[in-house]
């Protein structure tokens, strides 16, 4: 769920872009921003410091937007966070994008957590297979658990397989504690 303060950006953005597609379009450069905010501990401590001067803050913005192909439409609305201090919130906001994106798309999101990177294949082959089972287009959001130790779990809203070898390491366990004799 979005939080509170992204539905009149997400509103903006939407109206100012024009179409679904052209937001869309805004959103790998978008997350390469935010990505670069949040793995630079120091830029980020820089853009949300209101004791450095606006002009120099939006010049780093800047900066880092045009490196990775932000255009003037991303730029602006990266303007208007930094102006109003939401910068450091831009994954918030690209998320409540995304779920306006899919709402507009009648689009589910699952999530696929795997012990370690699937390849493209297997990727494909779990999109068809919960496609196939809910009727519906769907937006697979993948992500490393090695604690699972091999297999993957597929969660779609409240429902979840979970095909993980640590659920069944789990399951063994419960069944061999069912048969132990109580002492």
């Amino acid at each position: 769920m979005a939080e509170r303060f992204t539905r009149p950006y997400v509103d903006a953005f939407f109206a100012v872009a024009g179409s679904a597609g052209a937001v869309d379009a805004q959103l790998p450069a978008l997350d390469a921003v935010a990505r670069a905010i949040e793995s630079n501990a120091e830029l980020a401590k820089v853009l949300a410091n209101p004791g450095v001067e606006r002009t120099r803050r939006k010049a780093l913005l800047d900066a880092v937007g045009e490196k990775v192909g932000v255009d003037t439409l991303g730029s602006r609305l990266l303007e208007i966070l930094l102006q109003n201090r939401r910068v450091h919130r831009l994954p918030a906001f690209l998320a409540a994008v995304r779920e306006r994106l899919d709402r507009e798309r009648r689009t589910l999101e699952a999530r696929v957590t795997s012990a370690r990177p699937l390849d493209e294949a297997v990727f494909e082959a779990l999109r068809r297979m919960v496609e196939g089972r809910t009727g519906g287009t769907v937006r697979v959001v993948p992500s490393v658990d090695p604690s699972l130790l091999g297999g993957f779990v597929v969660s779609v809203g409240s429902a979840r397989l979970d095909a993980s070898l640590a659920r069944r390491l789990e399951k063994a366990r419960a069944a061999l504690h069912a048969l132990a004799p109580a002492s």
